[in-house]
Formats: structure tokens, C-alpha cells, sequence
């Protein structure tokens, strides 16, 4: 176990604490809905959700979080303009902690920030994610609608490794003229979170680990990432059947505790469905962290 020289920076979302130093406080779990194939969503053009079971969800999530001391978010993926207003509204009265936004369209996210700002909830919302891709009117959207939070995702298609990540924050590596960070910066964004961007396994998704635990060190920014989806591109679950894959759970749970081992001060752990199982990981994770930086404090 480690502790950081660099002082670690926290931010607070929607009264959830992001950042510190490994076993100090408890990194924030992240579980998304509205995700293809989500069993709530009645209409997906609609924007229409099966209230009951979203809120006996978020609210498993949330008290189960809450008994453990950990903070707890939700990631709604978006895929329709006309379903924005309906899901959005949906989750921010089932939750009452952070929002991320999250879509391949970016039109569905510049109308859910829209209707952020009409909703009033603009100051719990996380955008995710800003990256090399991302265009000047992306970034210059968030704070004309009241975001000061995003996500920002160390991932140069072109360098894989650790330096690549790191440099794409820091000067923009082969790609940028400056880097993300100071980009993030001038467009706004007050609370960062560092995503070092876990790719598939084959495309050394390790090294995000390692990348995690530098930019703490550089910058002592809120740092996690999305480990659970390395787990799908692991070659002997694509050899499972349908009924071996369930066994992958476990190891989705697994790709968690390993992020936060790494260092995570936020991790995206898949479906809320799965807040039980891993929120207990991670609770047990975070106990041992603690104990394990006991004397160095």
C-alpha cells in the first residue's frame, strides 16, 4: 500500500466526496442504467422508464452504499434527443447523488445538459467524457450550461502505453498542441476526473493501472476508470457460453477491487443491478485499504 507526497484534491458533487489518498476514503462507485437492453426502459425514444423498479434499484444502490460509507453514483446512457427530458428526470428524483451523462451522440448530450440546466441540476451532473476527439463547441457547451464537472479520458488511439495516456493529459502528446487538463481548465471545468481510459485486454489495458497511480502522483486530480469493460474482451470469455459467462461476473467484480488496489478514487462497475455484489467487494476492498495505511498516517 502507498501514500501519495502530492496532496490529493477532493471535489464534491452532489454532496459525494471524489479523491484522497488510498484507503482514506472509500472511492465512489459508479453504476449505470438506460444502458441497450436495460429491462426499465420502456421506451427508448419515448424517454420512458419503469419508475417503481428505478427507484427500488437506486435506492438498493444508494442504502447499500450509504451502510458502508462509500459514495455512490449513476451513469445514464443516453441514445434519443426525445427520450433526454424523460429519462433524466426520471433519475435525478430516484437518485440524489451524482448524474453522468454519457452518449455516442453528441447532440442527445448537449440537449441532456440542456435539460440539466432546466431542471435545476446542472451542479450534480458529471459530463463524460471529454476527450482528444472532442470539439471546441463540446467543451464550450458545459459551462454555458452551469457543468463545471467532467470526466476527461487519457486515451491516444495511437499510444497505448503508460507515457501515451500521461502525456495526453499533460501536453497533448503526438495529438493535441496542449494538454487535456490545461484544456479542461480554460474551458471551465473546476472539477476534473481522470479517466485512464482501460482498453481491451489485448491493447495492454493494464497499463491503465499504472497510468492511474502516476497521475495521482503528478496531480493529485480524482482518478478511476471503467475496468469491468476490459472483462468482455478477455479471450476466454469470448470462448464462454451463455452459462459460462455468468461466471464473468465475478470476474467483472474482480476488474473492481483491482482499480481501487491501483489506487481509484472512482470506479464504473457496469450495471446498477450489480451494485450488491460489487458495492460488498468494494466495501470489503476499501476495509483492508484502510487497515493497510494505518501506521503510515
Amino acid at each position: 500500500m502507498f501514500r501519495f507526497q502530492r496532496e490529493q484534491v477532493s471535489f464534491d458533487v452532489s454532496g459525494t466526496m471524489f479523491g484522497g489518498q488510498p484507503g482514506r476514503r472509500a472511492p465512489v462507485m459508479i453504476g449505470s442504467v438506460y444502458y441497450p437492453g436495460h429491462s426499465i426502459v420502456l421506451d427508448r425514444k419515448a424517454g420512458k422508464v419503469d419508475i417503481e423498479k428505478l427507484e427500488e434499484r437506486v435506492s438498493r444502490a444508494e442504502d447499500c452504499a450509504r451502510g458502508f460509507q462509500q459514495g455512490h453514483g449513476c451513469m445514464a446512457y443516453l441514445d434519443h434527443v426525445d427520450a433526454v427530458h424523460g429519462l433524466l428526470s426520471s433519475l435525478s428524483d430516484a437518485s440524489c447523488g451524482p448524474i453522468l451523462i454519457d452518449s455516442p451522440d453528441p447532440r442527445v448530450k448537449l440537449k441532456a445538459l440542456e435539460e440539466a440546466e432546466s431542471m435545476g441540476v446542472s451542479s450534480r451532473v458529471i459530463y463524460n467524457s471529454l476527450h482528444v476527439g472532442s470539439p471546441p463547441e463540446e467543451w464550450s457547451s458545459l459551462v454555458e450550461h452551469g457543468v463545471d464537472s467532467s470526466v476527461v479520458m487519457a486515451f491516444d488511439p495511437g499510444d497505448l502505453t503508460v507515457k501515451g495516456r500521461i502525456y495526453l493529459l499533460d501536453n497533448g502528446g503526438r495529438l493535441l498542441r496542449k494538454g487535456l487538463l490545461d484544456t479542461a481548465e480554460e474551458f471551465g471545468i473546476k472539477r476534473p476526473l481522470i479517466d485512464l481510459a482501460a482498453t481491451s485486454f489485448d491493447q495492454s489495458a493494464g497499463s491503465a493501472l499504472r497510468a492511474l497511480t502516476v497521475a495521482k502522483a503528478k496531480w493529485g486530480l480524482p482518478s478511476g476508470m471503467a475496468l469491468h469493460n476490459t472483462v468482455e474482451t478477455w479471450s476466454p470469455f469470448q470462448e464462454m457460453d451463455d452459462e459460462g459467462k455468468k461466471l464473468f461476473r465475478y470476474v467483472d467484480t474482480a476488474a473492481v477491487t483491482v482499480a481501487m488496489m491501483s489506487g481509484a478514487d472512482w470506479v464504473m462497475y457496469g450495471a446498477l443491478e450489480s451494485s450488491q455484489r460489487v458495492l460488498h467487494a468494494a466495501a470489503f476492498t476499501s476495509g483492508v485499504m484502510a487497515q493497510a495505511v494505518e501506521d503510515i498516517w
